[in-house]
């Protein structure tokens, strides 16, 4: 099974890396009640460090907070979930599918010069990151606060072909109420923000535990 492209009969895009963008419906007023928990709990919590430079980081127990807002996020992440997990079932012809998995999330928020350095997240098949808030970039500053995800391929850059973007970095702004999806071993890292205000994240790292193709009615599973 591979993802791949086609672009003509006789030419074929493979080693592809799926990257699913979703901005779910209603985000704006979920958001508003997620920026005050989250700021709430890092009144209160001392932070962790992992890969973010500065800036407050809460333990990977967000889905257990409770609350409306935090149980409308969990749908979300379901939701994506599902969503790039359908990509193989409809490469073999099939809609309906079988899915489990568990899931860890957490807050981040960063203040001006923060940032977060290139990792992967070992252990798990999806990194998933959601924007609660990303006040507007310093214009000065494009890259600021951008997320980048690296071209997996290490040699790619070494011979960039004309036309191709062999070895060139996805960047993406950082935007309220979108969230992104990517396999959890590709490299990626945050740039430093620059602007007034919090920059508000949740993360969450994603582990298939059961997966299948087949006839049967794909069966509802939550995150644990």
């Amino acid at each position: 099974m591979t993802i791949d492209i086609a672009l003509d009969r006789d030419c074929s895009l493979f080693f592809g890396t799926p990257i699913v963008t979703l901005r779910p419906d209603g985000a704006a007023a979920v958001n508003a009640g997620l920026r005050r928990v989250i700021l709430e709990r890092a009144a209160r919590e001392p932070g962790v460090a992992r890969s973010n430079a500065g800036g407050w980081q809460s333990r990977p127990d967000l889905l257990t907070w409770g609350g409306p807002e935090v149980e409308t996020y969990r749908r979300w992440l379901e939701q994506a979930v599902r969503t790039v997990q359908r990509l193989p079932a409809r490469r073999a012809g099939a809609e309906e599918f079988r899915l489990s998995f568990t899931a860890q999330a957490w807050a981040n928020v960063s203040h001006a010069g923060h940032y977060n350095e290139t990792h992967t997240h070992p252990g798990n098949h999806w990194a998933v990151v959601y924007y609660v808030s990303a006040p507007p970039a310093d214009p000065a500053r494009p890259m600021a606060g951008r997320l980048e995800l690296r071209d997996p391929r290490p040699a790619a850059a070494l011979a960039a072909a004309p036309g191709f973007a062999f070895g060139a970095a996805l960047t993406l702004a950082a935007e309220a109420g979108l969230m992104v999806l990517f396999p959890a071993w590709l490299e990626h890292a945050v740039h430093p923000f620059f602007a007034a205000g919090e920059r508000i994240s949740i993360a969450a790292n994603v582990a298939i535990t059961d997966y299948a193709v087949g006839p049967a009615p794909a069966t509802r599973s939550s995150p644990a």
